[in-house]
């Protein structure tokens, strides 16, 4: 083999190596939304449960919870939000306390606060209202996936 060729063969595997790398040097974070409505402990407590996994595998996740979900964010929750889930002996409502304290954007739907008859003081630390047009911004951006529940 001649330099020239053994040249141009090193160029065309950094070539091939290049343009297998390029899709993951341009992968975004996921980001993920989920809006969480569902009056079901159980549901609520997996929709916790998954969304930890998430932010542990790297992923960027906020949450908008809405009707009887809302009351996860109460500084007293109300019925099933205080109840504890097995096998992890914590209440849907301590599961977003958690994920709340370790940096995820949380949201109470822009209904709930005047629905609930409550005002924003209601919220536990870390929580806001959300505002309805930079809302539907972020759920319209292509990058976020967002997952009800």
């Amino acid at each position: 083999m001649t330099l020239r060729s053994t040249a141009r063969r090193a160029a065309g595997l950094l070539l091939l190596a290049g343009l297998a790398l390029a899709p993951a040097a341009r992968a975004e974070t996921p980001r993920v939304l989920a809006i969480i409505t569902s009056a079901d402990p159980q549901a609520q407590g997996m929709a916790f449960v998954l969304l930890g996994q998430m932010r542990q595998q790297g992923a960027t996740v906020e949450v908008m919870l809405c009707g009887p979900a809302g009351d996860l964010a109460r500084r007293e929750p109300p019925g099933p939000a205080a109840a504890a889930l097995r096998p992890m002996n914590a209440t849907p409502a301590q599961m977003l306390q958690n994920l709340v304290r370790a940096g995820m954007r949380t949201e109470v739907c822009a209904l709930y606060l005047p629905n609930a008859g409550v005002g924003p003081e209601a919220l536990i630390e870390g929580v806001r209202p959300a505002a309805p047009p930079e809302m539907a911004r972020r759920m319209l951006e292509p990058a976020t996936r967002v997952l009800p529940f």
